[in-house]
């Protein structure tokens, strides 16, 4: 709202695609953001995640034996990307015929996320996605409403329905719960399998000893985020490291340089898969802490293990590998690996 106040950037909070991301609890303030965000966050908590392992590991199963004859794959499109959107599609029990639109929706309107200015093209691309989702959520809502389920939409809409949520809040927020629920973990992914290969006596080192395998995914996560960079306005004037940062200051907080703080670990730029109380800010922090983020930690423990055991001759099929353009969020488009 803050940012809104400024003539320059008014046209630009007019535009659909940004009605929606104005309305997520990552740009709201309390009361709202701890209203919404208590609505949203009970699928997250660890003994909810623990319960969704097998669900996990059948998807990576079926995923892996799908390449099993060939014994390649571009890692990033047969594998990171559509086990993470079929896990979120799961969690808000969306119908497997109504999920490729959604695909598509994903992919336009993540555009947004990097800061650099959007060619006309993108911004209709954007707009389009955002009335997408819109019209596609309230529809499923609807059905919802007659026919109630338990699954997270089904809550969401349950909350909606007594009043605890407007139709826009509903939307909005079920929409960042689908994009940052897959698309960002495919960088969890596909980051960490590139590096582990490009050090392949950690690589070994994890082979021999799984028991490491939730101190690599932290360590991983350390030491190429997935999010790079969170934004921030701050409500009064406030000093860090003798810099004063000014009430309503636009601040970009960045998260992969935090992560490779040398006053905080010793040797920042070395892969260690054994390296001691590892803090990452990959998931941000405070009240916007990432919701997703004890999923994403499982995901990943359950990826890189069944990777090693089924994939004892696992290798890069290039060293360099093509990277999507965003300043904002980092990842592979493209990750050819063989086995």
């Amino acid at each position: 709202d803050r940012l809104m106040q400024i003539p320059a950037l008014q046209p630009v909070f007019a535009e659909p695609y940004n009605q929606i991301i104005r309305t997520q609890i990552l740009a709201a303030d309390p009361p709202d953001h701890t209203r919404i965000r208590a609505l949203v966050n009970p699928p997250f908590t660890v003994p909810k995640v623990d319960t969704l392992r097998a669900r996990i590991q059948a998807h990576v199963d079926r995923l892996i034996a799908a390449k099993a004859d060939g014994r390649r794959m571009d890692f990033i499109r047969d594998f990171a990307y559509p086990l993470p959107f079929t896990m979120i599609c799961d969690l808000l029990a969306v119908p497997d015929a109504e999920r490729p639109p959604l695909e598509d929706y994903t992919h336009k309107l993540m555009r947004t996320t990097d800061p650099m200015p959007m060619s006309p093209y993108e911004v209709a691309g954007a707009n389009y996605a955002a009335m997408g989702f819109r019209d596609y959520f309230l529809a499923l809502a609807t059905e919802r409403s007659a026919r109630p389920t338990d699954d997270l939409f089904g809550q969401m809409v349950a909350a909606r329905d007594r009043g605890a949520l407007t139709d826009e809040e509903m939307v909005a927020n079920v929409t960042l719960v689908f994009c940052a629920g897959h698309d960002t973990v495919v960088n969890l992914f596909g980051n960490g399998l590139y590096h582990l290969c490009r050090n392949p006596d950690q690589l070994e080192l994890l082979r021999r000893d799984p028991s490491l395998m939730k101190n690599a995914v932290e360590e991983l996560l350390r030491y190429d985020a997935s999010v790079q960079i969170a934004r921030r306005i701050p409500f009064q004037d406030v000093e860090i490291g003798g810099k004063t940062i000014f009430e309503n200051q636009y601040i970009l907080c960045c998260l992969g340089a935090a992560n490779r703080d040398p006053e905080v670990y010793p040797d920042p730029d070395r892969l260690d898969i054994m390296r001691k109380n590892i803090r990452p800010h990959s998931f941000g922090g405070g009240i916007h802490y990432c919701l997703g983020a004890q999923l994403a930690r499982v995901e990943g423990e359950i990826v890189f293990r069944t990777i090693l055991e089924r994939m004892p001759e696992l290798r890069l099929e290039t060293e360099d590998p093509e990277w999507h353009q965003n300043t904002f969020v980092r990842g592979l488009a493209s990750l050819p690996i063989a086995w």
